[in-house]
């Protein structure tokens, strides 16, 4: 792991080289193969992760006619940040995550991290503002599906008043 990969993600974005070094000194590296489970929804979250290669998917279960099924939400490459939960109380993962490829990630403790944050507060200020966007972005994606969602049961509601003896 080197700094100049940590800088390139999207959530250090802002700091100085000296900042993102401070971070790289609390960074421990994570590899996920192919496949395996980093987190699962619920799970306690103690470590924010930035992938530095390969993919990473973000999923929620859905059961389908009685079987569970991970419907993808989002894809996370080289530059982006997740597990933002770790820093949001109440430290649980909101989505799960799985390898689509074998991948290189920084990972990095809450506890390593909020004491970076106290010793170095625009570090925590540049990272929390991230992780407000992100939530923001999320918070807009599952209105939109929570809209869909809406939109069709009243439409199968109206449909159904409509026919004869509805």
């Amino acid at each position: 792991m080197d700094i100049e990969a940590l800088c390139k993600a999207a959530i250090f974005g802002e700091l100085h080289d000296t900042e993102a070094a401070r971070l790289l000194a609390v960074a421990r590296p994570q590899q996920c193969h192919k496949g395996e489970c980093l987190f699962l929804l619920g799970d306690h979250a103690d470590r924010l992760y930035v992938v530095l290669s390969g993919r990473i998917e973000l999923t929620f279960p859905l059961s389908f006619g009685g079987v569970v099924r991970d419907v993808p939400v989002e894809s996370k490459t080289a530059g982006s940040a997740l597990g933002w939960s770790a820093l949001v109380k109440p430290h649980r993962f909101t989505l799960s995550a799985r390898a689509a490829e074998t991948s290189e990630l920084a990972a990095f403790v809450r506890h390593d991290l909020l004491r970076v944050f106290e010793e170095e507060p625009r570090i925590g200020c540049v990272v929390m503002r991230h992780i407000g966007e992100v939530v923001g972005r999320r918070l807009l994606q599952m209105q939109a599906l929570w809209a869909r969602e809406l939109q069709r049961v009243v439409s199968d509601s109206l449909a159904a008043a409509r026919e004869p003896g509805g």
